[in-house]
């Protein structure tokens, strides 16, 4: 009995475990693949355009950007990694050996998804935090995460996303007999992975909650926080509550996409035969393995759309890739870093 769906790798899996072996029309699997393909390289522009608006425009630097940062490198690893996965199982053979173990623990199971995936939801909550302290209790600065500190939260983050995820790439390796698999560590690995899943949606999601209700009862009910809004016009406010909204979604959209995937992370270890290989549990384990990369192409939509700043920082670049002037959206750019709303 195999240990795993994802696990259970043999020589002649050449396909990815994002095209379920079933599929036998060719046509259908052809189109997954060009599809999953393009939600690739768009995820990889689009994420990699964050990471130039920030690395281009020091008014940019602003710990809540750092943080939006963060998701973005967290995106742009989970991409790479899912598009080596599903190169290298065609051009390399599974064999035994360093080499062997070193594919079954990075590339084949493509474990680092996981990484990244705590990386995103510990980034989303610290991020929650930031703004519950920066709009709620603004006077106490003490507890502000501001930006000469935001690099040692976020090497914190990566630390403790790898720790907490090490079990995973210790206890996998390839066997000649199951493939890529735990071996006879199954139970201990089902009790740890459904903890580990457990623990960082609950705990996340719970601070992520308070940390948000806060703001929003501040902004919409008890006018707490408009209530110092003299020191912003109307417009900077408005913004303000659309970027609320922003953070609130990029949230949303990601526990959509990682509480099915912790369930079906957890389903994998289940043991039960049957299970692992029908063809429901193959499809939704597809599905969800798409939810997880167009949540990663998705995010940097999410944060450009209602942020006036990253639409005329981006704006910028397009026309600077293109050999265009834009005074208009540099003119914009340092006004905005006049009038203080970047900070």
């Amino acid at each position: 009995m195999s240990p795993s769906i994802a696990y259970n790798t043999t020589a002649n899996s050449s396909s990815s475990t994002l095209l379920p072996r079933h599929m036998s029309n060719y046509t259908e699997r052809q189109f997954r693949l060009v599809f999953l393909w393009l939600i690739i390289a768009v995820g990889l522009i689009a994420n990699s355009f964050i990471v130039a608006v920030i690395k281009i425009f020091p008014s940019m630097r602003t710990t809540t950007n750092y943080f939006l940062l963060n998701v973005a490198a967290a995106d742009i690893t989970t991409l790479i990694f899912t598009a080596i996965h599903l190169i290298i199982p065609k051009m390399v053979p599974f064999r035994q050996g360093a080499l062997g173990s070193f594919l079954c623990k990075f590339i084949y199971t493509n474990n680092i998804t996981m990484v990244t995936l705590l990386v995103t939801a510990l980034t989303l909550t610290l991020l929650a935090v930031e703004r519950y302290q920066a709009m709620v209790k603004p006077l106490i600065t003490s507890r502000r995460i501001d930006v000469e500190r935001v690099a040692y939260f976020i090497i914190g983050i990566w630390m403790v996303s790898i720790g907490m995820t090490t079990p995973l790439f210790v206890s996998v390796d390839y066997r000649s007999k199951t493939g890529c698999s735990p071996g006879n560590d199954l139970n201990e690995m089902r009790v740890y992975v459904t903890c580990l899943i457990i623990t960082l949606t609950l705990i996340p999601f719970a601070g992520i909650a308070f940390c948000y209700s806060k703001i929003i009862s501040g902004l919409y009910c008890d006018k707490t926080i408009c209530s110092r809004a003299h020191v912003y016009t109307q417009k900077d406010m408005a913004e303000k509550k659309r970027l609320l909204v922003l953070f609130v979604v990029l949230t949303s959209v990601f526990f959509v996409s990682f509480v099915p995937y912790g369930v079906v992370f957890i389903l994998q270890f289940s043991g039960k035969e049957s299970a692992a290989h029908s063809q429901i549990f193959a499809r939704l384990r597809m599905f969800v393995q798409y939810l997880i990369l167009l949540n990663c192409s998705l995010n940097p939509f999410i944060d450009a759309a209602p942020s006036s700043n990253y639409r005329y920082c981006l704006k910028y670049i397009v026309k600077k890739i293109f050999c265009r002037d834009s005074p208009e959206e540099l003119y914009a750019i340092e006004l905005r870093k006049r009038r203080g709303f970047f900070a």
